[in-house]
Formats: structure tokens, sequence, C-alpha cells
């Protein structure tokens, strides 16, 4: 098996364990949908990015399987970057200087 086979292979591993990850983490957060009040703007909206740029390296390889399942994680994480975008900006601010 040569180099790019093997690698191949392995995404396609990773990319199936990640996506059974994304599907407990949705199976958390249809139960308890303040599960996602925790999560970080930053951290979604570079989560996002960076799923996006390995969407790009599966397209370039050929990777057929990690390309499918990696766009049901990039929706995910737009959307918590969304909610969690939504919910900041409803929030009142809660560090006004008292006068």
């Amino acid at each position: 098996m040569d180099t790019m086979a093997l690698a191949n292979l392995l995404l396609d591993v990773a990319s199936a364990i990640n996506f059974i990850a994304l599907l407990w983490m949705l199976r958390a957060i249809i139960k308890n949908r303040n599960v996602l009040r925790g999560y970080s703007i930053v951290g979604s909206f570079l989560t996002f990015v960076s799923i996006v740029g390995f969407e790009l390296a599966y397209h370039l390889l050929g990777n057929t399987i990690g390309f499918i399942l990696g766009w049901f994680t990039v929706a995910f994480w737009f959307i918590a970057f969304v909610y969690s975008l939504k919910q900041k900006l409803r929030s009142p601010k809660q560090n006004k200087p008292v006068s």
C-alpha cells in the first residue's frame, strides 16, 4: 500500500469517527439546547473555518468519504457559531460600569 492510499484510508476512518462524535453532540443538544450557550463565539467560528479548510483538502485529494461526511460537521459548526453569536447579541451587557 502506497503512502497516499494509506493517508486516504486514515482520513476515511478519522472522518467516520468525527461523524459519530457529531451525532453524539447533536444528541446532547437535542436533549438540552442550553448546552450551546457554553460555546465560544470565536472558538466556534475558528472551528468552522478550519473544517472548511479540511473540506478543501479532501476535495483536492479526491477523498469522497471525508468530503461528504465533513459537510455535516461544517453545517453543525456554522449553526453553533450563528447561535452563539445570536445569544451574545441578545444578552444584556453584564459588564456595564457603575456610575
